[in-house]
């Protein structure tokens, strides 16, 4: 059975790699042109990229960290979010003995190469023609190839239409990129109630007038980006606040910066039954809680479950059910959905600063939420806000959050052994929504 990936970009190599590994029976077409270049961006993960890196490579923490310059990442800091508290983290759980890490995705593709087993074909992909059983690749030369299966992870679509639904509760739509040295104190100190306390490394979220800046250090360089609504802001006041942050942080900048336009949307339609879209080609939302790798690797363990553990089994491509095509579809849009609610609630509260962007940004949540239609997410929602809120003030009584956290990872953990699946809305279980919601003052201080 012949399986086609599609894309040279940071989903493309890990959908190779993923099949690589655990299909080897495919015989797997790993197609893009090394022409066109990837983002490459630094790029904040969750911790379930740690543990699927390990296990397509066998290499941990220290062999990636000589190799392809990543760091540690327990969290994101969030600073002059909300109206309540300066900073705020939001851990990973257990707190201290859950990581994510920092990444170059540059690197990590060099790193995945030498883990795919597949036949490379370095052309322009043209066009996907699909009849639900067969793929038909056109390339710009004129050639073509026919496979069982396509993995579509070419980035973003060139343009939204009735195919794409837009993920209108988040913000913003643009970013401002700056690479910066490396520095060797990678120290975020944060003030939770009256104690002081210091992560080797983590994520910083900063709310700016215009929008917030990611801060993710790598050991070579820093990755800083600064991410803001274009209908709003023009690029040069983003390139001036800009420059006043880093001016702040002693940062100096002499380098190229690299604009870059995003949507907010998903697929509709993921899968048609022979074309799977993946990563930045189904869905994308902005960077402020690094679920990008995250979604594409929900969406391959999906896609791996079924169709792909299925079609292992047969001995024919023969056509697929369509109430498991639509089963498959509504999950991950499911999904989607819930990850624009959980970082769009992040703006509910708006920021230090009272500026036309974060006054918008605050109302568009506000109106947002009411014109969704899904009810059963909006019930799911509120049940985990008030999981979150019965939790004890992560930021005035630190301690005995972690106490409990942990305690309530504990029984989580017993309660879902048959499933081995911790409960989450989406990516983010009850703790995060305390941490978020007390952080930035949507839930009221007991």
């Amino acid at each position: 059975m012949k399986i086609a990936v599609i894309g040279g970009g940071t989903a493309g190599h890990m959908a190779a790699a993923h099949i690589s590994k655990h299909f080897p029976q495919f015989e797997l077409y790993h197609i893009y042109d090394s022409k066109i270049p990837s983002i490459g961006v630094g790029e904040g993960t969750l911790p379930g990229f740690p543990v699927w890196l390990t296990e397509i490579t066998g290499l941990d923490y220290p062999d990636l960290k000589e190799l392809c310059q990543i760091t540690i990442k327990y969290g994101n800091c969030f600073e002059n979010w909300g109206n309540k508290h300066q900073q705020f983290m939001h851990h990973f759980y257990p707190i201290g003995d859950t990581y994510a890490y920092h990444i170059s995705a540059d690197q990590i593709v060099k790193i995945l190469q030498d883990y795919i087993s597949a036949t490379h074909i370095d052309k322009k992909v043209i066009d996907l023609k699909s009849d639900g059983i067969t793929v038909d690749i056109a390339f710009e030369d004129n050639t073509s190839l026919q496979t069982d299966l396509a993995i579509d992870a070419r980035g973003f679509p060139k343009s939204l239409n009735d195919n794409h639904l837009k993920l209108s509760l988040i913000p913003t739509n643009a970013a401002l990129i700056r690479q910066c040295p490396g520095y060797d104190k990678r120290l975020v100190n944060v003030k939770m109630g009256e104690q002081l306390f210091q992560y080797e490394s983590a994520t910083r979220a900063v709310a700016r007038p215009h929008g917030w800046i990611f801060v993710i250090p790598l050991t070579h360089r820093t990755s800083y980006g600064y991410i803001y609504n274009s209908s709003i802001n023009s690029a040069e006041e983003i390139a001036t606040d800009f420059d006043e942050f880093l001016s702040l942080e002693g940062v100096e900048f002499t380098g190229k910066q690299k604009k870059l336009n995003f949507p907010n949307f998903t697929q509709q339609t993921l899968f048609d039954g022979a074309i799977f879209k993946l990563g930045n080609a189904a869905s994308f939302l902005e960077p402020l809680e690094a679920t990008a790798i995250a979604v594409t690797l929900q969406q391959m363990y999906s896609f791996s479950h079924w169709p792909l553990g299925y079609l292992s089994q047969q001995k024919q491509r023969g056509k697929l059910k369509e109430s498991n095509v639509q089963v498959l579809n509504r999950y991950l849009l499911k999904n989607i959905y819930k990850l624009s609610l959980f970082v769009g609630w992040h703006y509910a509260m708006g920021s230090a600063f009272d500026t036309e962007f974060w006054r918008f940004a605050k109302s568009n949540f506000q109106q947002g939420i009411q014109k969704l239609e899904d009810q059963e997410i909006i019930a799911e929602f509120e049940d985990y806000l008030q999981t979150g809120f019965d939790f004890d003030d992560p930021i005035n009584q630190h301690e005995i959050f972690v106490n409990k956290t942990t305690q309530f990872q504990a029984i989580e953990d017993e309660t879902n052994l048959a499933e081995s699946n911790i409960k989450t809305f989406s990516q983010f279980p009850p703790q995060s929504f305390a941490e978020v919601g007390y952080g930035m003052g949507y839930f009221p201080e007991i």
